[in-house]
């Protein structure tokens, strides 16, 4: 076959564009760039550890003391002065107010003046019927006269009764003029002022008195771990109770369980529990909200992680291990770990099922961004 000489050039023009082509192809595959190296991302490493853990158990509280009493008036009268200070710390028998008292005081001696009267009224009676008895026997008055004056005499014994009675009422009444502290504790803030007009059917009264110190904290707890407490209480006696501010780290005070409630809350399913506290230094206000933590066991010998190396995910809680291997030589791949975790204390969570042995290296910062496999760098041990 013969071509002529367009084609000739055409297929020229192909076969270099083909060989063109191979020795690209050949040249792009030796020069083809490396894979890039897999990413480390940088971890901090920790170490499974078994440790004796205090078995403690958190609790909402509220502080509340053991008594609190509002001082009111028990006579109507002019509140003639305040003796004490609001915030002020009172012990018992302290004189807090006084009620204006002339007119009880008038009064008192009014009936002490009628008891007299009576009184020399009874004793000359008396005296009456004493004559008489030596005259009956003369004949000299009738049996009817004798009797008259006896029954005379107990006539002017009850009315001396009365008056005692009037008296000692009133001597009560003009006590309580002068109104003294019940009790021990601190002064609130004063609902009336000196010069006030007062009564005994105020039902805000004139202050309130709080006994806080010592004082108490009510906590309520899951009715399914009031076993543990019951037989801790019952063994150990008084439990120790930390009590915390809002942040569960500032520590207000140092108390002991006191008593447990008889029966739960069907509505809550909590059994409400009482804490004493010395409250030596006034931190705990009543009806303050405080965090309650209460020791009731130890846990001996048991597996603890530090509780940042849990990670929480759709399928439960797993940490992230490193091979002793590739802790020596600073990097590795990680391998994912399904654990349980069981109670914390302080910075330690304990390992209630887990493939976790002690001596295990865990990720703690950085496993936020591992998974299975994942390739690390150890920053720091």
């Amino acid at each position: 076959m013969k071509f002529n000489r367009p084609s000739r050039r055409l297929l020229l023009v192909a076969g270099v564009a083909a060989v063109g082509v191979l020795v690209w192809q050949a040249f792009a595959a030796f020069h083809k760039p490396a894979h890039p190296p897999v990413q480390e991302t940088p971890v901090t490493i920790g170490t499974v550890k078994r440790a004796d853990v205090p078995l403690q158990l958190d609790a909402l509280g509220t502080v509340t003391p053991r008594a609190t009493v509002t001082v009111k008036t028990q006579v109507s009268g002019t509140l003639e002065a305040v003796l004490v200070k609001e915030g002020q710390r009172v012990k018992a028998g302290q004189p807090i107010a006084r009620i204006d008292s002339r007119a009880l005081r008038a009064q008192l001696l009014e009936a002490q003046g009628t008891l007299e009267h009576d009184e020399a009224l009874l004793a000359n009676a008396r005296a009456d019927l004493k004559r008489y008895e030596t005259l009956i026997d003369g004949g000299s008055i009738s049996r009817q006269t004798l009797d008259t004056q006896r029954a005379t005499l107990r006539q002017y014994q009850g009315t001396v009764k009365a008056d005692q009675g009037s008296v000692a009422n009133l001597r009560v009444q003009v006590s309580y003029c002068d109104i003294a502290a019940p009790m021990d504790g601190a002064i609130g803030l004063l609902s009336t002022d000196a010069g006030n007009y007062v009564t005994t059917s105020d039902t805000t009264g004139i202050a309130t008195i709080t006994s806080d110190s010592p004082t108490t904290v009510v906590y309520a707890l899951p009715e399914d771990r009031m076993g543990d407490v019951v037989d801790a209480f019952r063994d150990k006696g008084a439990l120790p109770v930390d009590i915390f501010a809002r942040d569960k780290r500032t520590v207000l005070d140092h108390a002991t369980l006191a008593a447990i409630d008889n029966q739960a809350d069907t509505t809550t399913g909590t059994v409400k529990l009482k804490a004493s506290a010395p409250n030596a230094n006034g931190r705990l206000f009543p009806n303050r909200f405080v965090n309650v933590r209460m020791t009731v066991g130890t846990l001996h010998d048991a597996l603890t992680v530090p509780t940042v190396a849990i990670q929480h995910g759709a399928s439960g809680d797993f940490v992230l291990t490193l091979a002793n291997t590739d802790v020596t030589k600073g990097a590795g791949k990680v391998a994912l770990r399904r654990v349980t975790a069981g109670v914390s204390y302080n910075d330690a969570t304990v390992i209630e099922q887990g493939d976790l042995k002690a001596g295990d290296a865990i990720v703690l910062d950085g496993a936020d961004k591992l998974d299975d496999g994942s390739g690390v760098k150890i920053v720091r041990n």
